[in-house]
C-alpha cells in the first residue's frame, strides 16, 4: 500500500500558517510579544485557566496554537502583547497554574526598513 501524502502536506501547510501568524503578530505589536511555549495537562479548560490568569495580568492573548501529544498532555504556542515589566510575572502565573514553560521569549522589532 503506497502512503498517502496528503496527511503530511497538511500538516505542512498548518506549520507554514503558524509561522506565518507568529510573524505578523510580532510586527503588528509596537510593544512586542512574549512569546511563550508550554506543556500542559491534556484535559477540558487547562488552557482556559492559564488565558485566564494572564488576562488579569492586563496580557491580551494573541495567538494560541494548541496540539494534543498524548492523553495526558498537550503542548502550546502562545503570543501575547508585551507589557513592561510583566514577562516574568506572566511566567510565574503559567508555572502557578500548572504550565511547565519550555521556552519563553520577549520579543521587539526596534527597526524596520
Amino acid at each position: 500500500m503506497e502512503p498517502r501524502s496528503e496527511p503530511l502536506s497538511s500538516v505542512l501547510s498548518e506549520v507554514g500558517n503558524v509561522f506565518g501568524h507568529v510573524y505578523r503578530s510580532i510586527l503588528s505589536s509596537p510593544s512586542g510579544v512574549f512569546i511563550f511555549f508550554i506543556t500542559l495537562l491534556n484535559r477540558p479548560g487547562a488552557l482556559a485557566r492559564l488565558a485566564a490568569a494572564l488576562a488579569e495580568l492586563g496580557l491580551n492573548l494573541t495567538l494560541a496554537y494548541l496540539y494534543t501529544i498524548n492523553e495526558e498532555l498537550a503542548m502550546a504556542l502562545l503570543i501575547y502583547e508585551a507589557k513592561e515589566g510583566y514577562f516574568q510575572k506572566a511566567i510565574e502565573e503559567l508555572r502557578k497554574g500548572g504550565a511547565v514553560v519550555r521556552e519563553a521569549y520577549e520579543v521587539k522589532v526596534t527597526e524596520r526598513h
